[in-house]
């Protein structure tokens, strides 16, 4: 065979592999193109607000927001859930005091035990989670300022 051919099927060899090569990452491209991602899917979580009310009763009025005259007014905290979870969980509360960025208030602090049913339900800071012994705040906050209750919800297997 002469080199003349030999060269020329090399030539051809070469070709057809780069052309091979092309419409592989072509075809792994146009796989790229036609993948879709979908929204978030949330498995598992609760949602709900805390609400604040001087009136420690089930009918409050309870508020997102509360405003007292001063350190002698009592005022109590719950959640509102609003997931359909259901299961056991340990709710944390936590009260914070704003100063420059919230900061903890030390042993300020009362852990909640509770089964939640599924349903819009509401949780109160007390240990079984009634509002019997709702946790009364003002014992804690005892200086003027910005205050807030940081709660967090873990599971309990």
């Amino acid at each position: 065979m002469s080199e003349r051919k030999k060269s020329q099927k090399g030539f051809v060899a070469v070709t057809l592999i780069t052309v091979l090569a092309i419409a592989l990452v072509l075809i792994a491209y146009a796989t790229l193109l036609y993948t879709f991602t979908g929204g978030e899917v949330v498995v598992g979580s609760v949602s709900g607000n805390v609400y604040y009310s001087t009136n420690n009763t089930v009918a409050g009025p309870w508020s997102t927001n509360l405003s007292v005259g001063d350190t002698s007014v009592s005022w109590y905290s719950r959640i509102n859930f609003t997931s359909t979870y259901s299961g056991n969980v340990s709710i944390i509360w936590q009260l914070e005091r704003k100063n420059g960025g919230w900061a903890n208030v030390s042993n300020a602090k009362v852990t909640t035990y509770v089964v939640l049913s599924g349903t819009n339900e509401a949780v109160y800071a007390s240990p079984n989670g009634n509002i019997g012994s709702n946790q009364d705040w003002k014992v804690y906050a005892d200086t003027n300022g910005q205050y807030r209750i940081k709660a967090y919800v873990h599971t309990i297997s």
